[in-house]
């Protein structure tokens, strides 16, 4: 029986990164046995708060551009109607069906690939008669979007939201600073056991 090459190469990187991953957790787990203090330095060194506020400042802002889409509505109008009208006359009557599936080639069955096919054709066509429809009245009569402009520019602001995920939680770090040699103990323990593991599977 032959294993695949790939498979081989992917579990001895697997077992590479263990390997790595289990003399880091040694040598962490040796700091909380014998040097707790000297750990508790080091973190609280690493530790810094990064806010989130000056981006949150940035991002929580609100862009008009109802002012150039009411000076260029006739060019972004046109625009639309002439994508619109292209995609119902390519996939409406120039669209052949049967060369995509032929060419598609893919090892799904004929008749999903034909539903999907039917499926994505019409909602090309439902979105370009959509799109039609709104590129006349943004050509022709762009007030008539107004009221709908009204309804959907309502500003819903993030500040809320992002407001708890700005608070640091190191709920964690206090519960290894209390119980430092029992989990330095454990994650010893535990890397030693993976480290000869993983020595055993890369010899």
């Amino acid at each position: 029986m032959q294993t695949d090459p790939t498979s081989i190469m992917l579990w001895q990187s697997l077992a590479i990164f263990l390997h790595i991953a289990a003399m880091l957790g040694i040598l962490l787990g040796s700091l909380l046995v014998f040097k707790p203090d000297l750990l508790e330095r080091i973190n609280r060194v690493a530790n810094r708060w990064i806010s989130l506020r000056h981006v949150e400042r940035m991002l929580d802002r609100s862009f008009s551009i109802e002012h150039w889409f009411y000076r260029y509505h006739r060019l972004l109008g046109i625009a639309i109607v002439l994508g619109a009208t292209y995609i119902l006359i390519y996939f409406g009557f120039l669209f052949d069906k049967a060369y995509a599936l032929q060419h598609l080639g893919s090892k799904a069955p004929a008749r999903l690939l034909d539903i999907l096919l039917d499926a994505l054709i019409l909602f090309l066509l439902l979105g370009a008669a959509v799109a039609l429809v709104a590129g006349l009245i943004v050509w022709l009569r762009p007030s008539l979007l107004r009221g709908f402009e009204e309804g959907a520019n309502q500003w819903v602001s993030t500040r809320r939201a992002t407001k708890v995920l700005d608070v640091p939680h190191d709920q964690l770090e206090r519960f290894v600073t209390r119980h430092a040699r029992q989990i330095g103990w454990l994650l010893l323990l535990g890397s030693i056991y993976l480290f000869f593991a993983m020595f055993r599977v890369l010899m």
